[in-house]
């Protein structure tokens, strides 16, 4: 027995900020799901976090990693899950992550598939956050939305582990 894990099939990239109140939702609500997760599944998971979504995030996907990217976005109604296959994503989304600043995340999506000469396979799951200021905490409609987000994430982890981004459907949940 070697002691070594199988490589990843999925790498979640957990963006924001948690100082700066509903922007730092992806990362408490990954905090609380990762332990919850069956171990089988965690063995899939390769987690990073940063606070700005880049090309350089995406571009040293190996081939065969699918990859879902969680933030907190702006626009639609706070509290509200919005889920899209990374290849949707890169059609101009109606929603605005918060943690991509270098450059649009339509962008960022589509040029780091052009540098690795494949698309990026995943999805991307946001929760619209009602909060951003330095110093505040989590609002209440995020609080209160954090549940349906956590199960959203994870039915998607358990979809693209099993069967990879083509034959996951959209995760259907109300917050």
């Amino acid at each position: 027995m070697s002691g070594h894990l199988p490589a990843p099939t999925v790498r979640i990239i957990v963006c924001g900020n948690a100082d700066r109140g509903d922007d730092g939702v992806a990362l408490a609500t990954v905090a609380t799901l990762l332990p919850t997760l069956p171990p089988d599944l965690q063995t899939e998971l390769e987690v990073r976090r940063c606070l700005e979504l880049r090309v350089e995030d995406l571009v040293d996907l190996p081939h065969g990693v699918e990859c879902v990217i969680l933030d907190a976005v702006a626009g639609p109604e706070p509290g509200e899950i919005v889920r899209l296959t990374l290849q949707e994503l890169t059609e101009r989304p109606t929603f605005t992550p918060r943690s991509s600043h270098e450059l649009p995340i339509h962008l960022v999506v589509a040029l780091a598939g052009i540098v690795r000469d494949e698309p990026v396979a995943g999805a991307f799951i946001g929760l619209a956050g009602h909060r951003f200021g330095y110093g505040t905490p989590l609002s209440r409609v995020v609080r209160a939305a954090m549940p349906a987000y956590r199960e959203a994430i994870a039915s998607e982890l358990r979809c693209l582990a099993a069967h990879g981004a083509a034959t996951c459907p959209a995760a259907e949940v109300e917050a």
